[in-house]
């Protein structure tokens, strides 16, 4: 049987590549296509590997994509299973309603993907696979969580070549790895809060891989494709010192190549800081959000001080670790003054690459249903209103929303330049513009390339095949 993953956006991601591996150990084959790739040529290309089942990874904000491809798959070949997975039918199952899907895969859906090519190849029953939600007979089959995966080393290393069979993805010099899943946090914006909801007493949701079984993969990589930094995608990588202690020195030997990592400032101690640099690593991610702590303990969840971003940031700029830091605009009880004194405490900290975007509220989010309940969203805000792009819009309603919009256009240029932060608070009272955004894109795309240490080539790959801004 044939199992073909499909996908809009051009970034590798874990969920197929681990599944790939797994089907192609059990002995089906697997590929994948990236429509943005394919374009023109993608019905072509799904007729050319006929598949049994189409996978398609379904986000939030692309969703009446996935479903118009759904459909069309099944008006060509009405036998094909067309599965959803990903997060977004993990968050909002009842897509499954829709005549273009078959299946949805909720959650960390890998050894149920694989029963279900196991019990169709056999002829046997799938409508008892757990985390999948299935139609039969015109009724809905709505499965139970199964528990999370306790031993993440008991899966397979991931199928890279399925997204690199693409030059441009192959070729980039620095690849991303993940260490373990989950987060310990409780943050209102993050989708890790509904799917440790979900999984409320199904195994516990902080788990990490062997120190061993993360550097078999990245040798594998490294080996296999070549590459001149790593970058840890974890949540938050610096959870437990005493994994680090044992994960970092074997890096540094078995590996030795520059690496960067996320962190969070009240985790990040002088100690663990030393210990980063003592073993390659070149930079550290950290999440500000907001420079005012009332809305980041009040409306984030995130219960960090002003203080401790500071401290965190010092500590960091003393053992000359580049620092890059995410923020987020338009932000339910924001003042265009207080997202201001966001870009300032970037500016204070010295922050060598900030990331800022617009804030995009999914349903059920907590800060969702705050911002409804304080009267910053519509009462009646639905997943038909997320139209995605974290740097185009946000429906949160505040006063003077166009200044939000010029500002987060702006915001990279006051932080690297905080003697512009005196016109940029007169430029964002303009009506927005080319002109912004042309700023914007074009410092955020030249320090995302020196922060991340892209090579040429990998910029113009980028600039070619992937819009930053198509998030």
């Amino acid at each position: 049987m044939k199992f073909l993953f499909i996908q809009k956006n051009s970034f590798p991601a874990a969920g197929p590549m681990i599944i790939s591996a797994l089907l192609k150990e059990n002995g089906f084959e697997v590929d994948l296509l990236l429509a943005t790739e394919e374009k023109k040529q993608l019905i072509k290309s799904i007729r050319k590997f006929d598949p049994d089942i189409v996978g398609i990874s379904c986000f939030t904000g692309q969703h009446d994509w996935t479903l118009r491809l759904g459909r069309a798959i099944k008006k060509k070949w009405p036998k094909v299973l067309v599965v959803l997975g990903g997060p977004h039918p993990t968050y909002y199952p009842d897509i499954i309603n829709d005549p273009g899907v078959d299946i949805i895969a909720r959650g960390e859906a890998e050894y149920a993907i694989l029963e279900l090519m196991q019990n169709l190849q056999a002829g046997k029953g799938i409508e008892k696979i757990k985390n999948l939600w299935l139609k039969k007979d015109g009724q809905i089959i709505k499965n139970e969580m199964d528990c999370l995966p306790a031993n993440l080393d008991k899966l397979p290393l991931p199928d890279r070549a399925i997204y690199y069979k693409y030059n441009f993805l192959r070729r980039v010099s620095v690849k991303q790895f993940l260490s373990g899943r989950g987060c310990p946090f409780q943050c209102t914006f993050c989708a890790n809060n509904i799917l440790r909801k979900i999984y409320k007493n199904q195994g516990n949701f902080l788990r990490r891989r062997s120190p061993a079984g993360v550097i078999a993969e990245i040798v594998d990589v490294k080996n296999k494709y070549g590459l001149k930094t790593v970058s840890f995608t974890d949540d938050v990588f610096i959870t437990d010192i005493k994994w680090l202690q044992e994960f970092l020195p074997l890096y540094k030997e078995k590996i030795g190549l520059p690496f960067m990592c996320n962190v969070t400032a009240n985790l990040l101690t002088e100690k663990i800081v030393k210990l980063l640099k003592d073993n390659c690593c070149y930079g550290i991610s950290m999440g500000i959000e907001s420079g005012d702590e009332e809305i980041r303990r009040k409306v984030l969840g995130k219960f960090i001080s002003n203080e401790q971003i500071i401290q965190a940031a010092g500590i960091a700029k003393k053992y000359k670790l580049l620092l890059k830091t995410y923020n987020i605009l338009c932000l339910p009880e924001e003042t265009i003054e207080k997202a201001l004194g966001t870009m300032e405490l970037n500016a204070k900290i010295k922050s060598d690459f900030t990331a800022c975007s617009l804030l995009q509220p999914f349903p059920d989010y907590d800060i969702t249903e705050y911002a409804k309940k304080n009267g910053f969203l519509a009462k009646d805000f639905s997943i038909k209103d997320v139209k995605g792009g974290i740097y185009r819009y946000s429906p949160i309603q505040l006063p003077d929303k166009e200044q939000f919009f010029n500002l987060q256009k702006l915001f990279f240029i006051g932080v690297k330049m905080p003697w512009t932060i005196p016109l940029i608070k007169k430029l964002i009272k303009l009506p927005p513009n080319f002109l912004f955004n042309l700023a914007g894109q074009a410092m955020y795309g030249f320090y995302m390339s020196r922060i991340h240490r892209m090579t040429i080539f990998d910029i113009i790959n980028y600039a070619i095949h992937i819009d930053p801004y198509d998030v």
